[in-house]
């Protein structure tokens, strides 16, 4: 029987037995599975669900006592119901609530405000008369409390809508889609729901499209809750594994049976692979019988000669490679990208030198020290550094070519090196001045380094140090071009780069956004007062100040202009944002100003809140938002925020 034959037989029985069997396990195991897993899931998000619903209940209560007790003293005064419905729409804005409604002992409707829901089309808002009666309309939230005032009775109803907004917030905390049923109908929901869910008895449903839902009842006029997953997907756990094992049982069986019919004749391909391995190129096997065998060994008497005819030609192009150099330096110069480049430069040497490792280095800001750019070959965590005179590339960094072994003698490894016996590093000279170190440590080919080596990569290391220094000044003129000169935060042009790209993640992913407009309240008197110079000062502080209050990797703060700056907020919701600049409120009023000599400047700042998508959709939109804001901080006292909408 030929090779061939041997190992198809054998595959057949290794490889498509035990997978058919393990398939039609697998069929059987995944249905029970998933439905356990799909079933888990959706009776834990109902749970959560029904929670959140009873805490905006608990929540609704809370607010409309306290609310109640607000309008009391003015129920129970002499005041006209204009007045009144003044303070119910001061008392539903401070609340939070989206609907309050004073009812008399008449029945008649003294007081309300309203803000419209948002909830599916076609359903018409709720008046107040409907809010405010004994039972709740379904997809309403609300508490109502009886207030007695002098000789003077009303109830005060107030809460929430259970709408489109109020199904986002329970979808992302329970993460499944969610939508608000009441009176056979969706009234709201996170996302598409189908419609005939709406009037299903509670309970698990299969849906078309590989969904999954779960209907449950909730407090107040016959409302439910909605809940859709989809199926799962996931790995059956220990199932899988005994199926794996068996599976690796019966191959090993088999590969041992199968080592044995055909190990023999391939001992001696091996014997002749691993002779060319260790460098006999002149290796050659006998090819005495027919078969495969003798065919293999034909093939690998034909390769070796192949590896001598290659071998000697590599040998002839290496000078042709070396002549490369000066023109691959030259096209280093035209590219900006730091990290690419530095790994051509790295990759380039390293084929060209046959090096099985090396790094390039570039000095830190102080001048004592080597940072790790790029590394190949070997494991090093890019950004560690090493001090100068310290390792083979530390030497290298204080001007002097480093060959290992020569007859200067290296400083003991470090630990971002690697040991080896050959090394060689040159430094990467421009002008007078040493910008980094080019490092090549070990060999793939027997010989050591040589003075040939180390003159070859000096001549390409001064090509390189050319193309690195054009990259560095390319860096630092976009860095100028996009940063202040006074504060050193971000400027208007990199404010409406980086908010452009915002919104359009934001818009992309559905997420939040939010926008910070900050004004130094009676800039003009510090300048007026102390001068512009003090004036300066006092914008890098607050600068400074606001920084603290923001987190560094994510959010933006640039300087737009006198003394604005704007906040650029990823991934926070309108209150997240009101938090933070409650924050940067308390920072910048929290000690005075640095007036030498002399007690210090109190100062404020005035901020505006907008939020993307509901205070507007572009850059310019949600900047003009939150300066307007900004300004109605300004014009209700300073020292405050306002939110947009």
């Amino acid at each position: 029987m030929s090779l061939r034959a041997r190992l198809t037989l054998f595959f057949a029985g290794i490889v498509i037995v035990p997978l058919v069997g393990a398939a039609l396990l697998l069929q059987t195991l995944a249905s029970r599975e998933l439905q356990a897993r799909n079933e888990a899931a959706l009776h834990r998000g109902s749970a959560a669900a029904v929670a959140l619903w009873r805490e905006h209940v608990s929540a609704a209560g809370r607010e409309v006592r306290h609310v109640a007790e607000d309008i009391s003293e003015t129920l129970g005064g002499v005041s006209s119901e204009q007045a009144l419905s003044r303070v119910v729409a001061e008392a539903r804005e401070e609340g939070a609530l989206d609907f309050l409604v004073v009812v008399g002992a008449d029945d008649r409707i003294l007081a309300s405000d309203l803000t419209p829901p948002r909830f599916a089309s076609g359903l018409t808002e709720l008046p107040a008369r409907v809010l405010a009666g004994e039972a709740p309309p379904a997809g309403v939230v609300r508490a109502r409390v009886n207030v007695l005032a002098g000789e003077r009775t009303a109830t005060v109803s107030g809460g929430f809508y259970a709408d489109r907004g109020f199904a986002r917030q329970i979808s992302r905390a329970v993460a499944l889609e969610v939508a608000v049923t009441g009176g056979g109908k969706i009234l709201a929901a996170s996302g598409p729901t189908p419609a005939g869910i709406a009037s299903a008895q509670p309970g698990p449903y299969e849906l078309q499209g590989n969904l999954r839902a779960y209907v449950t009842q909730v407090e107040g006029g016959g409302a439910g809750l909605v809940l859709v997953a989809p199926q799962f997907r996931e790995g059956l756990g220990a199932a899988i594994w005994l199926v794996i094992l068996g599976i690796l049982l019966a191959a090993s069986a088999l590969g041992y049976l199968l080592a044995r019919l055909i190990a023999r004749p391939l001992q001696r391909l091996a014997e002749g692979a691993m002779a060319v391995a260790a460098g006999d190129l002149d290796a050659h096997l006998d090819t005495e019988g027919h078969g495969d065998v003798a065919q293999l060994a034909d093939a690998f008497n034909s390769m070796t000669e192949n590896l001598r005819e290659y071998v000697g030609a590599l040998e002839r192009s290496r000078d042709e490679l070396r002549r490369g150099l000066d023109r691959l330096g030259a096209t280093l110069r035209s590219t900006h990208d730091l990290e690419g480049m530095l790994g051509v430069i790295l990759d380039t040497a390293a084929v060209t030198l046959s090096a099985r490792s090396g790094a390039v280095f570039l000095h830190s800001g102080s001048g004592r020290g080597l940072r790790l750019e790029v590394a190949h070959g070997y494991d090093a965590p890019p950004g560690s550094s090493l001090r100068v005179g310290e390792g083979i590339a530390g030497r290298a960094g204080s001007g002097v070519p480093m060959l290992v072994p020569s007859g200067i003698e290296a400083s003991p490894s470090v630990p971002i090196e690697p040991r080896v016996e050959t090394a060689i590093a040159v430094p990467l000279i421009r002008g007078e001045r040493t910008m980094g170190v080019l490092a090549l440590y070990g060999r793939t080919v027997p010989e050591p380094f040589e003075e040939d080596d180390l003159e070859t990569l000096g001549a390409f290391a001064a090509q390189a140090s050319v193309a690195i220094e054009n990259v560095l000044l390319h860096q630092e003129a976009q860095r100028l071009s996009i940063t202040d000169g006074l504060t050193g935060v971000w400027n208007r042009r990199y404010l409406q780069l980086t908010l452009t790209k915002e919104i359009e993640r934001a818009q992309r992913f559905e997420r939040p956004l939010s926008v910070l407009m900050i004004d130094i309240d009676r800039f003009k008197d510090v300048n007026d007062a102390y001068g512009h110079q003090v004036g300066d000062e006092v914008l890098v502080e607050v600068s400074r100040r606001t920084m603290s209050m923001v987190r560094g990797q994510i959010d933006s703060l640039a300087r737009y202009g006198g003394e604005e700056f704007v906040v650029v907020l990823p991934e926070t919701p309108p209150d997240g944002a009101r938090v933070v600049a409650d924050k940067i409120l308390e920072v910048v009023r929290g000690s005075a100003f640095a007036d030498d000599p002399g007690p210090g400047i109190p100062l404020t700042v005035s901020i505006g809140v907008a939020s993307f998508p509901d205070d507007g959709r572009s850059a310019d939109e949600l900047l003009r938002a939150a300066d307007l804001a900004m300004y109605r901080a300004k014009q209700a006292g300073r020292d405050r925020v306002e939110v947009a909408r």
